[in-house]
């Protein structure tokens, strides 16, 4: 009796994992024995691609508001000691790098302020 009441509940557990699953959104198949199934929809990033390009746009603009607050043999000094540092550095100095969006910032930001 009570593995049968042990089964019922783990099979209980599936049904409402799978109900929660299905709530969030899901895609009717046919399969190959002609019985339609539901499966869920498969969510791959919990980040929208909106956010991602907002947040390069605010890391860019940082960049230039450094660029144009430290000038920029100050600024390319800073990368250098970067580039000599370990795996970690390196990496931040290649994403600290000017390109021609931060130069452009930092070139309004110099006009501006």
């Amino acid at each position: 009796m009570a593995d049968a009441l042990r089964n019922f509940d783990k099979r209980a557990r599936a049904v409402e994992t799978t109900h929660k699953k299905l709530a969030q959104g899901y895609v009717t198949k046919l399969g190959r024995d002609g019985v339609m199934r539901h499966k869920p929809k498969v969510r791959l990033s919990f980040i929208s691609p909106r956010a991602i390009v907002y947040l390069a746009l605010v890391f860019t603009a940082f960049k230039g508001f450094l660029l144009s607050n430290l000038g920029e043999a100050t600024y390319t000094a800073h990368l250098a000691d970067l580039g000599q540092g370990g795996f970690v550095d390196r990496a931040g100095g290649f994403l600290m790098g000017v390109d021609p969006a931060t130069a452009w910032i930092a070139n309004a930001l110099t006009v501006i302020l």
